[in-house]
């Protein structure tokens, strides 16, 4: 699968007549947060970057900080997003990592659609990996709530809201998480607490 993305990315590096909007992100955070899971136990920072082309293909890379160490999470993407009866829906193929800690890394498959007031996100994790989805909602106009279940690691519930701040934008929210799996227990904790982070976008 990972020739898949060398295949898209030498697709997009050979497509100069296409115009290319690059944009990035930096963002501190009291703990890190993936999928519901705490991952850096206390602040967390964290960097991404994406290509996109007018064509529709896109390439990004994200990293995130799981500690006080030099250990990190990372992730890199290629994909395809378009406009479907003013849906916007995008797929692509995801490459997830861990640096700096022996844990092996997976692939997926999402698919992503956004509609007004709400959006959906499905991973179909490849090989032994587990599957995730996402549904969250901007409906109650006061808070923003979203619902995930990942096979890996149970499901959670999420309260927050965001507003902009010094150039950036600053998120508050709850996280309620229920690991439903006994077999993961030793793995990942149920996780209920607050957060705030602020991020940069470039």
């Amino acid at each position: 699968m990972k020739g898949i993305f060398t295949f898209m990315v030498a697709i997009m590096l050979s497509t100069p007549t296409f115009a290319a909007d690059i944009s990035g992100k930096v963002g501190i955070a009291s703990d890190n947060i993936f999928r519901g899971v705490t991952m850096s136990d206390g602040i967390g920072y964290s960097a991404q970057g994406l290509v996109s082309l007018d064509n529709g293909i896109f390439a990004g890379a994200k990293v995130m900080s799981l500690n006080e160490t030099s250990d990190l999470m990372t992730t890199t993407m290629v994909g395809y997003g378009f406009d479907l009866g003013g849906v916007d829906l995008n797929v692509a193929y995801v490459d997830r990592g861990y640096q700096g800690i022996d844990i092996d890394g997976w692939e997926e498959v999402g698919v992503s659609a956004n509609f007004d007031l709400f959006g959906v996100y499905y991973a179909k994790g490849l090989d032994d990996a587990g599957d995730f989805y996402l549904v969250e909602t901007s409906a109650l106009k006061v808070v923003d709530v979203a619902y995930g279940d990942w096979d890996n690691a149970g499901s959670y519930i999420e309260v927050s809201k965001s507003f902009d701040l010094a150039g950036g934008s600053v998120k508050v929210g709850f996280i309620d998480h229920d690991n439903n799996d006994e077999d993961l227990l030793d793995k990942v904790q149920d996780v209920d607490n607050f957060y705030v982070g602020y991020s940069y976008k470039f």
